[in-house]
């Protein structure tokens, strides 16, 4: 079966997807999972990057909001207390980088860090840098939850591992391959917007396949977690719609869906593949995976 023409990528519509993001965080536990592996596991790579300088790059690619960015932020503080950071902000989204600045505004002992924001998607930022001749390189790169949006994914990381310090790290955050995300994209990724101009379902395990062929040492870490998606089955939610939005990656999914492709992946969703049931919630396998570039 091929993808109705009726049914969009959520790529397409920045705004749509930070309100489907929103919901998303809400009802995840992604976050949480995250700030265990950056407490556990990260600090300590951060600990060895920067030389002793008195001053470190950092650039964060698709950053949303910036609750994980400030997180990672203070990490390097921790471990580098005198070293002022130049942080490099990039996100297409305003409302993303609305309310990363918002937070920062909020945000205590940030003295040392100077913001610098680009409302742009990545290929922007790189066609930017690549027009000016721009040389700058960083300590610590992170592109979470985004390299799905990239449409040349070993170019984009050839240019970006170009850019980073020699004992720079590369911090790259995906869906696992044993995540309800990849059943999903197996099962349906012919019938949902999945694979196109402007997105592409890939994991962890594969990105770090990738570099591996590059001949580029990596580090692979597991990331486990669970999406409360109860209100996607429940008729009138406007959580529930979002939210679903924001699991198929398809723009209004509820109204644009065939009904026959609706009824077949919203059984899917709830099903073993995807998804547990536990004190009649839907909680559905978020799995991410960490990769750790350190060329």
């Amino acid at each position: 079966m091929n993808v109705s023409p009726a049914l969009k990528s959520l790529a397409c519509d920045h705004d749509h997807y930070a309100k489907t993001f929103n919901i998303f965080l809400k009802c995840s536990q992604e976050h949480e999972c995250m700030v265990e592996f950056f407490d556990k596991e990260l600090a300590d790579i951060l600990a060895r990057i920067g030389n002793g300088k008195s001053s470190m790059n950092v650039l964060g690619v698709g950053s949303g909001p910036g609750e994980m960015d400030l997180h990672m932020l203070r990490k390097i503080q921790e471990k580098h207390p005198e070293v002022h950071i130049m942080n490099d902000v990039v996100d297409p989204s305003s409302d993303h980088i609305g309310k990363y600045k918002e937070l920062v505004s909020k945000s205590q002992n940030l003295e040392n860090v100077s913001f610098n924001w680009n409302q742009m998607s990545s290929q922007e930022y790189e066609q930017q840098m690549k027009e000016k001749n721009d040389n700058k390189k960083w300590d610590f790169i992170h592109m979470i939850q985004v390299l799905y949006y990239i449409q040349n994914l070993e170019e984009t990381l050839t240019f970006f591992l170009k850019h980073l310090e020699q004992n720079g790290r590369m911090l790259l955050i995906l869906i696992s391959g044993n995540s309800g995300w990849a059943s999903i994209d197996k099962k349906y990724g012919t019938c949902l917007p999945l694979h196109n101009d402007t997105c592409a379902v890939i994991s962890s395990h594969f990105i770090k396949d990738i570099i591996q062929k590059m001949g580029i040492k990596c580090q692979h870490y597991d990331l486990p977690s669970v999406i409360d998606i109860t209100t996607c089955f429940k008729d009138g939610s406007e959580e529930g719609s979002l939210l679903l939005d924001f699991v198929t990656q398809t723009l209004n999914f509820s109204k644009s869906a065939p009904p026959s492709l609706k009824a077949e992946i919203m059984k899917y969703l709830r099903g073993p593949e995807c998804s547990t049931v536990k004190d009649e919630k839907i909680m559905f396998n978020n799995n991410s995976g960490a990769v750790v570039i350190e060329p």
